[in-house]
C-alpha cells in the first residue's frame, strides 16, 4: 500500500510540472491586404470587367484600392456602356466619384451622337453616330463632363472638327473646342482660336481670328445678242431722206 500511495503521489507531481501550452493567435490580416488588391480578371461574362459608374471597365489586369476607390489598368481597356464604348492604352480613376483618365489613343464612340447614355433624357434630334478621339479624355460622370485633350478629333455625319482641346457637356451637348479649331461640313469650312459647338443642332459659336470659306456658285451665263443699230452719217449733211440703217450679221 505504501508503495502504491508513493507511485501516485510521483505520477501527480510529474503532471503538476508539465508545462501547460499556451495557445497561439492567427495573425490579423493587414490593412493594405483588406483593401486593396490585384485583379486578374478571368475570361467569362461576369468575370472580366470592373463597375465604374454607368460604365464597365474590361481589362486583363486591375489594380484596385477598395476603401479609397482608386484603380489603375496598366494595359489596354474597353469601357462599354449602353450606345457606346471607349478603348484606351491604360487609364486611372475613382469607381466611388465615377471618374476615370484615359491615357493613349483614346476613341470615343456614340450611336446616338450626342454622348447620351450620361443623361437621364435622350435628346429629340440626334445628327447620327459621332466618334471622338483625343490623346487623353477624363470624365466626369457626376457633372457629365468628357474633356479631351491633345489632338482632338470628332467626326459626326458630315462635320469634322479639329482642336488642341475639347470639352463636351452631356446635358447641353455643347462642344468648347480651344487651340487651332477647324470645323469642316460638306463644302464649308471655318476656323478660329475658339468655338463652341452644339453637337445637336450644329450651330456653332467662333472667336479669335476666325476665317470661314464657302463653295463658290459658278454659273455660266450667255449674253443674248442685241440688234445693233447704225446711223446713216449722210442724214444731216444732205437733208435727204435718211437711208436704210444697215444690219450687222
Amino acid at each position: 500500500m505504501k508503495r502504491l500511495a508513493f507511485a501516485a503521489l510521483v505520477a501527480a507531481a510529474l503532471v503538476a510540472a508539465t508545462p501547460t501550452p499556451i495557445p497561439t493567435r492567427a495573425p490579423a490580416p493587414s490593412a493594405s491586404a483588406s483593401t486593396s488588391a490585384s485583379i486578374s480578371p478571368k475570361p467569362g461574362p461576369s468575370g472580366d470587367s470592373f463597375q465604374v459608374g454607368v460604365w464597365t471597365v474590361h481589362a486583363s489586369l486591375m489594380d484596385v484600392n477598395f476603401k479609397s476607390g482608386d484603380f489603375s489598368t496598366p494595359q489596354q481597356l474597353t469601357m462599354t456602356r449602353g450606345g457606346g464604348d471607349i478603348t484606351a492604352d491604360r487609364a486611372s480613376g475613382n469607381y466611388k466619384s465615377k471618374s476615370a483618365t484615359l491615357y493613349g489613343h483614346v476613341v470615343l464612340h456614340d450611336t446616338e451622337g450626342n454622348f447620351a447614355g450620361l443623361s437621364s433624357t435622350k435628346p429629340a434630334k440626334s445628327r447620327g453616330p459621332s466618334t471622338l478621339t483625343a490623346d487623353q479624355v477624363h470624365i466626369d460622370g457626376i457633372g457629365k463632363i468628357y474633356t479631351a485633350i491633345g489632338n482632338v478629333h470628332y467626326v459626326q455625319a458630315d462635320t469634322t472638327v479639329d482642336a488642341d482641346k475639347g470639352v463636351l457637356n452631356d446635358d447641353t451637348h455643347d462642344l468648347d473646342l480651344t487651340g487651332n479649331v477647324k470645323i469642316v461640313q460638306g463644302q464649308r469650312n471655318m476656323a478660329a482660336n475658339h468655338v463652341l459647338y452644339n453637337t445637336i443642332s450644329g450651330q456653332a459659336h467662333a472667336e479669335g481670328d476666325v476665317t470661314m470659306e464657302f463653295p463658290s456658285e459658278v454659273t455660266t451665263h450667255v449674253a443674248t445678242p442685241r440688234p445693233i443699230h447704225l446711223t446713216n452719217p449722210f442724214q444731216h449733211h444732205h437733208g435727204g431722206t435718211p437711208a436704210p440703217t444697215a444690219s450687222p450679221r
